[in-house]
Protein backbone atom coordinates (compact mmCIF):
# COMPACT_ATOMS: atom_id res chain seq x y z
CA UNK A 1 0.00 0.00 0.00
CA UNK A 2 1.26 3.57 -0.89
CA UNK A 3 0.36 6.93 -0.88
CA UNK A 4 -3.07 6.85 0.50
CA UNK A 5 -5.20 9.81 0.58
CA UNK A 6 -5.11 8.69 4.73
CA UNK A 7 -1.47 8.68 4.68
CA UNK A 8 -1.52 12.68 3.29
CA UNK A 9 -4.01 13.68 5.61
CA UNK A 10 -1.69 12.18 8.67
CA UNK A 11 1.34 14.42 8.32
CA UNK A 12 -0.73 17.58 8.47
CA UNK A 13 -0.41 18.58 12.12
CA UNK A 14 -2.72 21.80 11.71
CA UNK A 15 -4.83 22.54 8.56
CA UNK A 16 -6.14 25.47 10.07
CA UNK A 17 -2.33 27.07 9.66
CA UNK A 18 -0.84 24.52 6.93
CA UNK A 19 1.39 22.97 8.93
CA UNK A 20 3.06 19.13 8.63
CA UNK A 21 4.52 17.20 11.01
CA UNK A 22 8.72 17.82 11.45
CA UNK A 23 10.65 15.05 10.48
CA UNK A 24 8.37 13.69 7.91
CA UNK A 25 7.98 17.79 6.61
CA UNK A 26 11.12 19.64 6.61
CA UNK A 27 11.31 22.32 9.37
CA UNK A 28 12.19 25.82 9.09
CA UNK A 29 15.99 25.60 9.96
CA UNK A 30 16.17 22.66 7.33
CA UNK A 31 14.34 24.46 4.71
CA UNK A 32 17.21 27.28 5.35
CA UNK A 33 20.11 24.27 4.87
CA UNK A 34 18.37 23.93 1.34
CA UNK A 35 18.40 27.33 0.37
CA UNK A 36 22.06 27.89 1.51
CA UNK A 37 22.75 24.54 -0.02
CA UNK A 38 22.18 26.93 -3.38
CA UNK A 39 25.16 29.25 -3.12
CA UNK A 40 26.05 30.24 -6.46
CA UNK A 41 23.41 28.99 -8.76
CA UNK A 42 21.18 30.85 -11.28
CA UNK A 43 18.34 32.27 -9.07
CA UNK A 44 17.07 33.89 -11.76
CA UNK A 45 16.70 29.93 -13.48
CA UNK A 46 13.91 27.81 -12.78
CA UNK A 47 13.80 25.23 -9.76
CA UNK A 48 12.48 21.87 -10.21
CA UNK A 49 10.72 20.42 -7.20
CA UNK A 50 10.41 16.43 -6.94
CA UNK A 51 7.10 15.81 -5.25
CA UNK A 52 3.91 18.75 -3.65
CA UNK A 53 6.24 18.93 -0.40
CA UNK A 54 4.41 22.81 0.76
CA UNK A 55 7.68 23.70 2.72
CA UNK A 56 9.84 23.31 -0.21
CA UNK A 57 7.98 25.24 -3.22
CA UNK A 58 7.31 27.80 -0.66
CA UNK A 59 11.12 28.44 -0.70
CA UNK A 60 11.70 27.82 -4.45
CA UNK A 61 8.51 29.92 -5.36
CA UNK A 62 10.23 33.12 -2.81
CA UNK A 63 13.51 32.61 -4.66
CA UNK A 64 13.59 31.63 -7.94
CA UNK A 65 12.09 33.43 -11.00
CA UNK A 66 9.96 30.05 -11.85
CA UNK A 67 9.26 26.58 -10.25
CA UNK A 68 8.15 23.38 -11.80
CA UNK A 69 6.69 21.05 -9.66
CA UNK A 70 6.12 17.12 -10.30
CA UNK A 71 4.39 14.89 -8.99
CA UNK A 72 2.97 11.11 -9.62
CA UNK A 73 0.25 10.76 -7.51
CA UNK A 74 -3.37 13.24 -8.29
CA UNK A 75 -4.27 12.91 -4.71
CA UNK A 76 -1.00 14.92 -3.85
CA UNK A 77 -1.38 17.40 -5.86
CA UNK A 78 -5.17 17.76 -5.54
CA UNK A 79 -4.61 18.03 -1.43
CA UNK A 80 -1.46 20.13 -1.77
CA UNK A 81 -1.50 22.45 -4.90
CA UNK A 82 -2.63 25.65 -3.37
CA UNK A 83 -0.75 25.53 -0.38
CA UNK A 84 2.03 28.01 -1.21
CA UNK A 85 1.44 31.54 -1.27
CA UNK A 86 -0.98 32.95 -3.43
CA UNK A 87 0.26 35.99 -4.68
CA UNK A 88 3.20 33.58 -5.71
CA UNK A 89 0.95 30.66 -7.80
CA UNK A 90 1.45 31.99 -10.91
CA UNK A 91 5.41 31.31 -10.89
CA UNK A 92 4.54 27.64 -10.43
CA UNK A 93 4.23 25.00 -12.84
CA UNK A 94 2.13 21.80 -11.39
CA UNK A 95 2.96 18.53 -13.53
CA UNK A 96 1.61 15.48 -13.09
CA UNK A 97 4.05 12.27 -14.36
CA UNK A 98 6.60 9.97 -13.24
CA UNK A 99 10.49 11.28 -12.24
CA UNK A 100 11.58 8.15 -14.43
CA UNK A 101 9.91 9.25 -17.73
CA UNK A 102 12.35 11.54 -19.76
CA UNK A 103 9.36 13.11 -21.41
CA UNK A 104 8.51 15.02 -18.21
CA UNK A 105 11.69 16.67 -18.24
CA UNK A 106 12.25 17.73 -22.04
CA UNK A 107 12.95 20.67 -22.89
CA UNK A 108 13.41 21.79 -19.59
CA UNK A 109 16.36 23.47 -17.81
CA UNK A 110 16.66 24.22 -14.28
CA UNK A 111 19.10 25.63 -11.90
CA UNK A 112 18.43 23.46 -9.28
CA UNK A 113 16.76 20.44 -8.48
CA UNK A 114 14.86 20.08 -4.57
CA UNK A 115 13.57 16.89 -3.33
CA UNK A 116 12.70 15.55 0.66
CA UNK A 117 12.37 11.79 1.15
CA UNK A 118 13.11 10.99 -2.71
CA UNK A 119 15.23 8.03 -2.88
CA UNK A 120 12.67 6.31 -0.13
CA UNK A 121 10.16 6.45 -2.98
CA UNK A 122 12.00 4.58 -5.37
CA UNK A 123 12.18 1.17 -5.72
CA UNK A 124 15.99 -0.14 -5.44
CA UNK A 125 19.50 0.40 -6.53
CA UNK A 126 18.84 0.43 -10.23
CA UNK A 127 15.90 2.64 -10.17
CA UNK A 128 17.06 5.17 -8.32
CA UNK A 129 20.34 5.21 -10.68
CA UNK A 130 17.90 5.64 -13.62
CA UNK A 131 15.73 8.00 -12.29
CA UNK A 132 18.38 10.19 -10.85
CA UNK A 133 19.90 9.79 -14.88
CA UNK A 134 16.35 11.15 -16.29
CA UNK A 135 16.43 14.04 -13.87
CA UNK A 136 19.47 15.41 -14.53
CA UNK A 137 19.01 15.92 -17.78
CA UNK A 138 17.26 18.95 -17.02
CA UNK A 139 19.86 20.78 -15.28
CA UNK A 140 21.48 23.34 -16.86
CA UNK A 141 25.05 23.98 -16.55
CA UNK A 142 26.04 24.54 -13.17
CA UNK A 143 23.15 23.34 -11.73
CA UNK A 144 23.00 21.46 -8.91
CA UNK A 145 20.49 19.03 -6.75
CA UNK A 146 19.62 19.67 -2.76
CA UNK A 147 17.97 16.59 -1.44
CA UNK A 148 16.85 15.20 2.07
CA UNK A 149 17.35 11.20 1.59
CA UNK A 150 17.28 8.87 4.25
CA UNK A 151 21.03 6.95 4.54
CA UNK A 152 22.14 4.57 7.02
CA UNK A 153 25.35 6.59 7.12
CA UNK A 154 28.07 5.33 7.87
CA UNK A 155 29.58 5.43 11.87
CA UNK A 156 25.81 4.83 12.89
CA UNK A 157 25.02 2.80 15.52
CA UNK A 158 21.85 1.30 14.42
CA UNK A 159 21.31 -0.36 18.14
CA UNK A 160 20.88 2.77 19.39
CA UNK A 161 17.49 3.24 17.18
CA UNK A 162 16.07 0.10 18.80
CA UNK A 163 12.32 0.21 19.85
CA UNK A 164 12.53 -0.34 23.16
CA UNK A 165 15.34 2.25 23.76
CA UNK A 166 13.71 4.89 21.58
CA UNK A 167 10.42 4.01 23.81
CA UNK A 168 12.12 4.50 26.81
CA UNK A 169 13.39 7.75 25.80
CA UNK A 170 10.33 9.19 25.00
CA UNK A 171 8.56 7.85 28.35
CA UNK A 172 11.69 9.40 30.24
CA UNK A 173 11.20 12.62 28.34
CA UNK A 174 14.49 12.94 26.27
CA UNK A 175 13.37 12.49 23.03
CA UNK A 176 9.77 14.68 21.52
CA UNK A 177 7.44 12.41 19.58
CA UNK A 178 8.84 13.53 16.39
CA UNK A 179 11.61 11.99 16.82
CA UNK A 180 10.59 8.89 18.17
CA UNK A 181 7.57 8.27 16.03
CA UNK A 182 9.85 8.93 12.60
CA UNK A 183 12.98 7.07 13.91
CA UNK A 184 10.36 3.90 15.19
CA UNK A 185 9.66 4.02 11.86
CA UNK A 186 13.14 4.27 9.65
CA UNK A 187 14.91 1.97 12.13
CA UNK A 188 13.10 1.04 15.38
CA UNK A 189 12.53 -2.53 13.52
CA UNK A 190 15.87 -2.35 11.81
CA UNK A 191 16.91 -6.69 12.62
CA UNK A 192 13.15 -7.64 11.55
CA UNK A 193 12.29 -5.04 9.01
CA UNK A 194 15.74 -4.13 6.83
CA UNK A 195 16.92 -6.10 4.03
CA UNK A 196 20.40 -5.67 4.74
CA UNK A 197 21.51 -7.33 0.76
CA UNK A 198 18.47 -5.32 -1.24
CA UNK A 199 19.08 -2.39 1.14
CA UNK A 200 15.08 -2.20 1.59
CA UNK A 201 12.97 -1.36 4.51
CA UNK A 202 9.67 -3.26 4.77
CA UNK A 203 6.97 -0.57 6.44
CA UNK A 204 4.46 -3.36 6.67
CA UNK A 205 6.25 -5.15 8.92
CA UNK A 206 6.80 -2.29 11.07
CA UNK A 207 3.14 -1.34 11.55
CA UNK A 208 1.83 -4.59 11.43
CA UNK A 209 4.46 -5.34 14.76
CA UNK A 210 3.26 -1.96 16.59
CA UNK A 211 -0.33 -2.23 15.46
CA UNK A 212 -0.19 -5.36 17.91
CA UNK A 213 1.36 -4.00 20.53
CA UNK A 214 -1.49 -1.59 20.67
CA UNK A 215 -4.02 -4.22 20.65
CA UNK A 216 -2.25 -5.75 23.75
CA UNK A 217 -2.19 -2.16 25.67
CA UNK A 218 2.01 -1.99 25.70
CA UNK A 219 1.23 1.84 24.09
CA UNK A 220 -0.13 4.95 25.52
CA UNK A 221 -2.38 7.05 23.74
CA UNK A 222 -0.04 9.51 22.99
CA UNK A 223 2.53 6.72 22.37
CA UNK A 224 0.10 5.49 19.19
CA UNK A 225 -0.73 8.45 17.63
CA UNK A 226 3.00 9.67 17.72
CA UNK A 227 3.94 6.50 15.38
CA UNK A 228 0.58 6.89 13.34
CA UNK A 229 1.63 10.06 12.41
CA UNK A 230 4.55 8.61 10.25
CA UNK A 231 2.20 4.98 9.17
CA UNK A 232 3.07 4.13 5.44
CA UNK A 233 2.75 0.35 4.49
CA UNK A 234 5.02 -0.14 1.52
CA UNK A 235 8.53 -0.41 0.91
CA UNK A 236 11.32 2.06 1.11
CA UNK A 237 14.61 2.22 -0.59
CA UNK A 238 17.01 3.19 2.17
CA UNK A 239 20.36 2.71 1.04
CA UNK A 240 24.05 2.53 3.07
CA UNK A 241 25.65 5.83 2.51
CA UNK A 242 28.50 3.95 0.59
CA UNK A 243 26.15 2.31 -1.60
CA UNK A 244 24.54 5.74 -2.01
CA UNK A 245 27.74 7.61 -3.15
CA UNK A 246 28.67 4.44 -5.59
CA UNK A 247 25.34 5.09 -6.98
CA UNK A 248 26.18 9.20 -7.43
CA UNK A 249 28.79 8.03 -9.29
CA UNK A 250 27.71 5.82 -11.24
CA UNK A 251 24.99 8.49 -12.54
CA UNK A 252 27.61 11.08 -13.13
CA UNK A 253 27.53 13.00 -9.72
CA UNK A 254 30.17 14.41 -7.83
CA UNK A 255 30.81 13.26 -4.19
CA UNK A 256 27.91 14.94 -2.23
CA UNK A 257 28.29 17.45 0.88
CA UNK A 258 26.12 17.09 3.30
CA UNK A 259 24.61 20.45 5.05
CA UNK A 260 23.58 20.63 8.60
CA UNK A 261 21.45 21.38 10.71
CA UNK A 262 21.55 19.04 13.62
CA UNK A 263 20.04 18.58 16.86
CA UNK A 264 17.36 16.31 15.74
CA UNK A 265 17.31 12.53 16.10
CA UNK A 266 16.63 11.96 12.61
CA UNK A 267 19.69 14.00 11.28
CA UNK A 268 21.65 11.29 12.32
CA UNK A 269 19.88 8.77 8.71
CA UNK A 270 17.97 11.62 7.34
CA UNK A 271 20.81 14.39 6.48
CA UNK A 272 20.06 16.79 3.77
CA UNK A 273 22.98 16.79 0.63
CA UNK A 274 23.98 18.74 -2.26
CA UNK A 275 25.48 17.25 -6.22
CA UNK A 276 26.11 18.62 -9.23
CA UNK A 277 27.17 16.54 -12.49
CA UNK A 278 30.61 16.45 -13.21
CA UNK A 279 30.57 17.69 -17.04
CA UNK A 280 32.58 16.69 -19.44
Amino acid sequence: MGWTSEIYQSRIADPATRSRHPAGSPCAAEIECYLSACDGVDFNGTALVLGMTPELRNMALRNFKRVISVDSSRVAINMFSDWVSEELRGNETVVHGSWADPKVFQGRECSVVFGDGISANLTDYSSALATLEVIASALAPGGRFVMRNVLVCSGIVVERFQFGRLLEEFRAGEIDEAEFGFSSRMLGFHDRAYDIEREILDCSLVYEHLDRMAAEGLLTEVEAAALSRYRFMGTNYFPREESWIKLLAAAGFGAPETHPPRGKLWNEYYPIQSFSPIRD
